[in-house]
């Protein structure tokens, strides 16, 4: 007799949809041609870098219990995509922009997730042998600020800041999402207000750019003082645990139509939302539809595309053809240098 098929928890699921989105919808409002101070597009774009890329890394490592799992499909899922939409994206900003460079040590655009996710899960399996690697991996976080090689040459300042969230996930439970889910779900009301509040104040200052909040390399790059980026990090640390929290505890935990698919089919979605982002920095919103109207009309068309593109790019057709491709490619270039370097 064959046991009952274990019924898809879609918790997960349901968020990373959401995750995914506020990827797309933050990268569209950046580049789009409306983002000055006190902007609601700034502040929407500041909500979402607080929480979407620690709630991927967090999620990431809550599903990778399986140590050996993780490292042998690194390279097909994470290291290949890596050098062939590098190469795809050269080609794509060469024809929009007219100009381009390619150099597999700077990852272009969205780029370093896949390096640092490549890091995470092909090194957890060590990870997990390290004592007291959670608290070690906080300590890096902040330290990563400090030190001046830590920048965007392969994605090592995100690298080094993000593994917190990682570690944070792989050392979750079940009994500890339980936990939280069991709050009553109108005190997270609290909470969100303010951190709603502190963002929208965040966007009225003029004096710290946004790209603090991005992790993305060491103070004196940001062209702040080692303080500012302390302060920055320890902000954007409190706030990405308290949305994880919110999130988790308001996100259903059943199948939904259409978002549920959505989140088990994020990559295709990061990879190819890319593409369209290039075409909107290239002319921008407003030459391109000629509609300036005003903040919220403009938040309003933005978050319609980014809508269009997180489902379009999410089809199941999409994903099945992206990951065969992706097999394809692995198997007649990097599986047989695989074996040959063991």
């Amino acid at each position: 007799m064959t046991e009952p098929k274990k019924e898809r928890n879609y918790l997960f699921d349901n968020l990373k949809a959401l995750l995914i989105f506020c990827v797309v919808f933050a990268h569209f409002l950046r580049v789009s041609g409306h983002f000055e101070v006190e902007s609601l597009s700034r502040t929407i774009y500041i909500i979402c870098f607080t929480f979407m890329m620690q709630g991927f890394f967090f999620t990431s490592g809550f599903f990778s219990q399986n140590v050996d799992k993780c490292r042998a499909k690194a390279v097909e899922t994470l290291a290949l995509p890596y050098f062939v939409f590098m190469i795809l994206n050269y080609f794509a900003r060469l024809i929009i922009f007219g100009e381009a460079h390619l150099n597999f040590l700077q990852p272009s655009h969205a780029m370093w997730f896949l390096i640092a996710m490549f890091i995470y899960r092909f090194g957890i399996k060590t990870f997990d042998k390290i004592p007291f690697v959670l608290p070690l991996s906080a300590i890096l976080y902040f330290a990563a600020g400090a030190i001046p090689f830590l920048g965007a040459t392969l994605a090592l300042g995100r690298s080094c800041s993000f593994l917190v969230f990682f570690m944070l996930g792989y050392f979750c439970r079940w009994e500890h999402i339980n936990k939280l889910r069991r709050i009553p779900k109108p005190v997270m009301i609290i909470p969100a207000a303010a951190l709603l509040y502190l963002s929208n104040q965040y966007a009225c200052q003029k004096d710290y750019s946004v790209d603090l909040l991005l992790l993305k390399s060491n103070y004196i790059d940001q062209g702040a003082s080692l303080t500012e980026d302390m302060m920055a990090r320890l902000i954007v640390l409190i706030a990405s645990l308290l949305w994880l929290a919110i999130w988790i505890n308001w996100m259903p935990n059943k199948r939904l139509p259409v978002i549920s698919v959505i989140g088990q089919n994020t990559m295709t979605v990061f990879l190819l939302h890319i593409f369209v982002r290039y075409v909107m920095k290239w002319r921008g919103l407003r030459e391109l539809t000629m509609i300036d109207e005003g903040d919220i009309v403009y938040c309003l068309i933005i978050m319609g595309i980014a809508m269009i593109c997180v489902y379009l790019f999410s089809r199941p057709i999409v994903a099945k053809a992206y990951d065969r491709s992706m097999h394809f490619l692995y198997q007649i270039g990097a599986a047989p240098l695989t074996r040959m370097v063991k």
